[in-house]
């Protein structure tokens, strides 16, 4: 990125539009942080902070965007049927891939799940609302304007695979006891991740696939009583024994996003989709960086 605020045409480079929205989007939990403090407790039951940070979302993003003229629909998010579908296959891709995970864990590490007593709805819901409203700000941060801004400035994979550090980056467990071992297999599975999320929008031009992917991977992982990136529920539908096989095989605490295995199906899954026929990838417009 070069350090010059404009390019030769005097518009806003690239490179700075993209890292000016993470910032904001940094900005955006500080105000989640002090808004959800004063809260009325009568209202904490029904995942307000979730609903918070996605609104805050999209209004940075359309904030962003209505700078440039352009609409949310530029950046993927138009809410049609074809959006709707998209998310309902991309949902059903991350409960796929976890469930291949988990049974394989399963079946090969010695992993055991035993069923619960049911949360009640009122949890369920409040659970779903929290992930939904996690799916749609990081998607909108780490798939949505600065993504994309960068993917015209350095090219599209250059794009991919900082804004893949950056997820992984931040999803780094508040506790690194975990060990680096396992926290290294852990990145490494959430790199693979965040790949195919960029790729699905690369293929769709939509945020729908990605929202739906995350939204669903998240969902299922946390019922099935697996950590998500090292935060456990004490609301899932099944107890989880890790048993005697090691942590890189059953994901530990971290969860299945530190297993072998898992990262074993998201890489089969990366390689599908990039096989796969795709949209016309992103401009590249490197002298705008």
């Amino acid at each position: 990125m070069k350090l010059s605020l404009h390019n030769e045409r005097r518009h806003v480079r690239d490179g700075w539009k993209a890292a000016l929205f993470v910032l904001a989007a940094m900005a955006c939990f500080a105000v989640v942080g002090l808004i959800g403090h004063r809260l009325p407790q009568a209202l904490k039951p029904f995942a307000p902070s979730a609903i918070l940070i996605a609104v805050l979302g999209i209004g940075i993003t359309r904030g962003a965007t209505w700078l440039e003229s352009e609409s949310l629909a530029s950046v993927g998010l138009k809410l049609d049927r074809r959006f709707l579908a998209q998310f309902a296959g991309g949902m059903l891709i991350g409960v796929a891939l976890i469930a291949a995970a988990a049974v394989a864990v399963c079946a090969f590490a010695g992993v055991r799940l035993t069923a619960t007593a049911a949360p009640a709805l009122q949890v369920e819901l409040k659970l779903a609302v929290m992930f939904l409203g996690g799916a749609i700000f990081e998607e909108l941060l780490f798939r949505g304007y600065a993504f994309q801004r960068a993917a015209r400035g350095m090219g599209t994979w250059p794009a991919i695979l900082v804004f893949g550090v950056l997820f992984c980056l931040g999803h780094l467990p508040g506790n690194l006891d975990v060990g680096w071992p396992l926290l290294s297999l852990a990145m490494a599975n959430l790199f693979a991740g965040a790949v195919l999320q960029s790729l699905l929008y690369v293929r769709t031009h939509s945020l729908a696939m990605p929202i739906g992917l995350h939204f669903g991977w998240n969902l299922l992982q946390e019922s099935l009583g697996f950590g998500v990136s090292g935060l456990s529920s004490p609301h899932a539908w099944f107890h989880v024994d890790l048993g005697s096989q090691p942590a890189w095989l059953t994901g530990g605490n971290f969860g299945l996003e530190a297993s072998a295995w898992a990262l074993a199906v998201v890489m089969l899954a990366v390689a599908a989709s990039g096989r796969s026929r795709q949209g016309p990838l992103l401009a590249d417009s490197h002298h705008s960086a």
